[in-house]
């Protein structure tokens, strides 16, 4: 290998890196001479440290007490800071920049988090038929905001109308009949009843 190339040119080698022995600290506890490894704050809100050894370092951090100072009020701001790592957070589902919650969401809420902070109250959900429903429930001569009661009920009364046991054996209302049924059966298979 030829360390002269012109593909090796470019990296840089420090010739001191690796070399060097770093300056031991001793222990700042008094009369003790180890090396001080561990650091440690020397005082509360100060960027300065203390080092100590291992043995000393344990016996340092069991007294040291972090609210030390501090009034009731400020150790519970403090805890329910640390609750979220202390990052910036928002109420959940608040927007105050809109009047309210309208009645045509897009999304699903199904814990009614968000319904509760607009206004209290959960709402019902708002149910939407696809085309393929509106055409069955305009078969049933129902609107689109029908309930699946109300389309019991009406698949009945139209089965009953337009049977041919019912109409003298008269077969003029069977295809009537077949629409209804599927119809109805349109209904059920996509969950709308």
């Amino acid at each position: 290998m030829n360390l002269k190339s012109k593909y090796f040119d470019s990296i840089r080698i420090s010739k001191t890196g690796g070399n060097e022995v770093e300056a031991q600290v001793t222990c700042d506890w008094p009369e003790c001479s180890e090396v001080g490894s561990y650091p440690a704050p020397a005082a509360e809100g100060s960027t300065d440290k203390r080092y100590f050894c291992l043995e000393h370092i344990r016996t340092y951090n069991q007294s040291f007490n972090f609210f030390e100072g501090m009034t009731e009020a400020d150790i519970a701001a403090f805890q329910r800071s640390a609750r979220t790592g202390h990052r910036p957070t928002w109420t959940m589902g608040a927007n105050r920049n809109t009047p309210g919650q309208s009645g045509n969401w897009q999304w699903q809420d199904p814990l009614d988090l968000v319904s509760e902070v607009s206004d209290g109250k959960a709402r019902a959900p708002v149910k939407r038929a696809s085309s393929g429903q509106i055409r069955a429930l305009e078969v049933l001569e129902l609107d689109e905001h029908a309930t699946a009661e109300e389309v019991k009920t009406r698949y009945k009364a139209r089965i009953k109308k337009f049977h041919p046991d019912a109409n003298s054996g008269d077969r003029s209302y069977e295809e009537k009949l077949n629409k209804v049924i599927q119809a109805y059966n349109y209904l059920k298979a996509s969950g709308f009843c």
